[in-house]
């Protein structure tokens, strides 16, 4: 399952208030790295070297929040996520998701709460309870890409969970 990319609701488009954000959704990755990206990218761009995987990690945490990532489809799994009684993390978890799903702008982010495992080119390994968008309006996400957010870490060696963040 990747993340798959819908057109925007054009009343959105017609919102005057909503302006902003649709056009920053709407917008190319030159223009998104020329305005939005860090000093890093832009200069390394702009001098020839490869950029489009710093700019899908700039770009999904701008448009969804600092823990969203978008990799290939390969690197993700995702299943079911329990819930377990007198849990802070997976409490606070629980709240941060509804919270984010609830608050949503675009009504083409279809988000679901999931247990994500992640493993990175570098080998490095993460898992825990978070979001999988299922479908997005944002279409700077490459077919066979999944964006997804961790929200609370488990670290499988020593059985805990780490502290909830807030995806915004």
């Amino acid at each position: 399952m990747e993340t798959k990319v819908a057109p925007i609701d054009p009343v959105l488009v017609a919102s005057v208030p909503l302006a902003r954000l649709v056009a920053l959704r709407q917008m190319d990755a030159d223009t998104f790295v020329d305005r939005h990206a860090s000093g890093t990218l832009r200069k390394n761009k702009r001098i020839g070297m490869v950029w489009r995987e710093q700019y899908l990690h700039e770009r999904a945490a701008y448009e969804f929040g600092w823990c969203f990532e978008c990799l290939p489809r390969s690197r993700v799994t995702f299943g079911d996520a329990y819930t377990e009684g007198d849990v802070k993390p997976l409490t606070e978890a629980g709240w941060h998701i509804e919270r984010y799903i609830e608050m949503r702008v675009f009504p083409e982010d279809e988000l679901e709460a999931k247990y994500i495992n992640v493993e990175y080119k570098d080998g490095a390994m993460r898992e825990g309870v978070g979001m999988v968008m299922r479908q997005t309006s944002a279409s700077f996400v490459p077919a066979g890409h999944l964006v997804f957010a961790i929200v609370a870490e488990f670290d499988p060696k020593t059985k805990q969970w780490g502290d909830a963040v807030n995806p915004r």
